[in-house]
């Protein structure tokens, strides 16, 4: 069963931000309908009508993972990375406490690292958990104020007493999780 807090921000996003996001979807599809359009106004908002979808479907997925009991972290990182996933080697169980780490540095590698291939392995080593995500993107990490993706990861790991490297590959990134088994 899980948290009654977990449930109700799956609740909360359900009924907020998810309900928005399908009503912009219908609103998108009456605009296209609209016989006067013009061609190249048609072509974007039909472009934009298909990135409501996939934020619908990302929206969907999140909520279910939130509302899932055990969540299986390969399937997740199938979701996340499509077929940019590459090895994925579970040697070590993670707690459902560090899935949100995997996850958002997960997306951080689809979203911003370039990469055509994304690694996810855990392992223990010496009294911890270890977690590496690796790409063969472009090497870097930026961390912006106005963005606060690698900000709650810094702050999750913090919660766990773990800690959190960044190691540029050539090409590539590999991020390391190290927390306490």
């Amino acid at each position: 069963m899980n948290d009654p807090g977990v449930n109700q921000i799956a609740r909360r996003i359900h009924d907020g931000i998810a309900q928005d996001l399908v009503a912009l979807g219908y609103s998108l599809d009456q605009a296209l309908a609209a016989p006067e359009l013009p061609i190249s106004t048609r072509a974007e908002l039909r472009s934009l009508r298909f990135g409501v979808t996939d934020l619908i479907e990302k929206v969907r997925r999140e909520i279910l993972s939130l509302r899932s009991s055990a969540p299986d972290l390969a399937e997740l990182a199938k979701q996340v990375c499509g077929p940019r996933l590459g090895q994925v080697e579970l040697q070590a169980e993670v707690t459902e406490s560090v899935f949100p780490i995997v996850l958002e540095l997960l997306r951080n590698a689809v979203r911003h690292s370039g990469a055509s291939l994304i690694n996810l392995k855990t392992f223990s080593s010496d009294a911890l958990t270890v977690i590496e995500i690796s790409d063969n993107g472009n090497g870097s990490v930026e961390l912006k104020d106005d963005r606060f993706g690698l900000i709650g990861v810094r702050e999750i790991v913090s919660e766990l007493s773990g800690q959190i490297e960044f190691i540029s590959l050539a090409p590539g990134l590999l991020i390391r999780v190290s927390i306490p088994s």
